[in-house]
C-alpha cells in the first residue's frame, strides 16, 4: 500500500500479458510520477524526481493463520523518470527503491529495487521496434506494487532477484487493416533465502496479429511460448517443462467502453515422462467502462497457468477483479477494487481461495504535493490450514515532486 512502487510509463509488452488494467487491484492511491513537472535537461532530455513517505500498520506481518504479529511500518519511497523523445525515437528510464522500518517488531528493515528501462524506434510507416529491460530486487514480502503480478499476490512471502530482456518487432502501420507484434525475451528469476523455491530461468516469445474488421473493432490471435529450466533442487521433481497458448479473440474501443478478449487452449509439457502434461482452457477479458469523464469502472477476468516454488508441478490460477476510479473534484480523487483468485497447486490437494480489497483517497494539496491514506484487506482461504490467514493494512502520507 503505503510503500508501493507507482505503475510503471514504460511501455512493456509481457509475452503472457494479463490485461493491464489487472494493476489495478494492487496499485491503489499511489501517485502517479506523471503528475510531478518533469525538469528539462539538455538534449530533450526530462527529468521527473519525486519522494513518497508513508506511515502504515500492519496486523499480520508474517502472514501467521496464529499468533499474529503487528507493527507499525515507516516507508520511503524515492523514485525518478528520464524521458527523450527524438520523434521517430523514444527512451526511458525509470529507478524505484522502497525502504521500510518495523517501528515496534523484532523484524529486519527492508530495500525494495526496481529498474525498468525502454526504447523504441518508428523505422518506418510500416516497421516498429521496442525494446524493454526489467530489473528488480524484491526483499519485502508484500510489496506488490514492485511486482504487480498475480504470483506475487499468491506468494507473499518470495524473496527474490529478477531479470527480464525482451523486445517486439512491430509490422504495420497504425491504420493498417492487419497489424502484426513479434516478441522474444529471456527471464531469469534467483530467490533469495526461499527453503524450497527453485530458481529459474528461460526464454520466451509471441505473436500477435490484430485485422481491423470495422471502425474500432478488431480481431486478435496470438501464440505464447516459452521454455523453463529450473536450477533443480535434489529433494524437489524435474519441472524443466515448455509452455504453449494458442488465443483467439476480439477487442473494441471506445471513448465509453473498452472490450477486450481473448480465449484458447494453455500446455504445459514437462521433460521429466513421470510428471503429467498440463492442458487447460486458457482466457484474459477486459472490460472498462467510463460513464463521465471523471470515472471509470474495470472489469477483469483470466486463467493462467503459474510456476509453483515447491513441490506442485504448476499452479492453476483464476482470478477476477472489479476496480473504481472516480475524481470528485480537481484535487480530490478515489479509488476502490476486489479482487479474487482460485488456485489449484497441480499435483498436489493444495487449493488457495484469496480475497483482496483496496481503497484509498488522493489530495492534491499542492502543485507539488499530494496527501493520501488508504486501506486493505487480504483474506486466504486453503484446504490446508497452515496456509490460511487474514491480513489488515492502513496506510496515510504524502507524494512530494522535487
Amino acid at each position: 500500500m503505503g510503500s508501493q512502487t507507482i505503475s510503471s510509463p514504460v511501455k512493456r509488452r509481457p509475452v503472457f500479458a494479463i490485461p493491464a488494467a489487472i494493476a489495478i487491484a494492487v496499485g491503489m492511491a499511489s501517485t502517479q510520477l506523471a503528475q510531478a513537472e518533469p525538469i528539462m535537461l539538455p538534449a530533450g532530455v526530462t527529468f521527473t524526481p519525486s519522494i513518497g513517505v508513508d506511515l502504515r500498520y500492519d496486523d499480520n506481518i508474517n502472514n501467521s493463520p496464529v499468533n499474529e504479529v503487528e507493527s507499525w511500518l515507516m516507508v520511503g519511497t524515492p523514485r525518478f523518470l528520464l524521458e527523450a523523445d527524438t520523434g521517430i525515437s523514444t527512451y526511458s528510464v525509470q529507478y524505484s527503491l522502497s525502504h521500510g522500518d518495523y517501528l515496534d517488531a523484532d523484524r529486519e528493515s527492508y530495500t525494495d529495487q526496481a529498474l525498468l528501462a525502454d526504447a523504441s524506434w518508428d523505422l518506418h510507416p510500416r516497421h516498429g521496434l521496442e525494446v524493454n529491460l526489467v530489473f528488480r530486487d524484491i526483499q519485502e514480502e508484500f510489496n506488490s506494487g514492485v511486482a504487480p503480478d498475480l504470483e506475487s499476490l499468491i506468494f507473499e512471502r518470495d524473496r527474490y532477484i529478477e531479470k527480464d530482456f525482451s523486445s517486439t518487432y512491430t509490422f504495420g502501420a497504425e491504420d493498417a487493416r492487419g497489424r502484426l507484434e513479434l516478441t522474444v525475451g529471456h527471464n531469469d528469476r534467483d530467490y533469495i533465502e526461499e527453503i524450497r523455491a527453485q530458481d529459474r530461468r528461460g526464454a520466451y516469445g509471441s505473436g500477435l496479429f490484430r485485422f481491423n474488421i470495422a471502425g474500432q473493432t478488431n480481431l486478435l490471435t496470438r501464440v505464447d511460448a516459452r521454455d523453463i529450466d529450473y536450477r533443480r533442487l535434489p529433494e524437489l521433481p524435474d519441472l524443466d517443462n515448455r509452455e504453449v497458448n494458442y488465443l483467439v479473440g476480439a477487442e473494441r474501443d471506445t471513448p465509453l467502453l473498452t472490450l477486450s478478449l481473448l480465449a484458447g487452449l494453455g500446455t504445459r509439457t514437462f521433460d521429466d515422462p513421470e510428471v503429467e502434461d498440463f492442458s487447460r482452457p486458457r482466457w484474459e477479458f477486459l472490460a472498462a467502462w467510463r460513464p463521465l469523464e471523471m470515472t471509470e469502472v474495470i472489469f477483469t477476468a483470466d486463467r493462467l497457468a503459474l510456476e509453483s516454488r515447491g513441490l506442485a508441478r504448476l499452479i492453476d490460477a483464476r482470478s477476477a477483479s472489479l476496480g473504481w476510479t472516480h475524481e470528485w473534484t480537481e484535487t480530490i480523487s478515489t479509488e476502490l477494487s476486489f479482487r479474487y483468485t482460485d488456485a489449484d497447486f497441480e499435483g498436489t490437494d493444495l487449493t488457495e481461495n484469496i480475497s483482496r480489497g483496496i481503497a484509498g483517497v488522493d489530495y492534491r494539496f499542492l502543485e507539488w504535493l499530494t496527501l493520501r491514506a488508504g486501506v486493505s484487506a487480504l483474506k486466504q482461504d486453503a484446504t490446508q490450514a497452515a496456509f490460511e490467514y487474514d491480513r489488515n493494512q492502513a496506510f496515510i502520507g504524502f507524494e512530494a515532486s522535487l
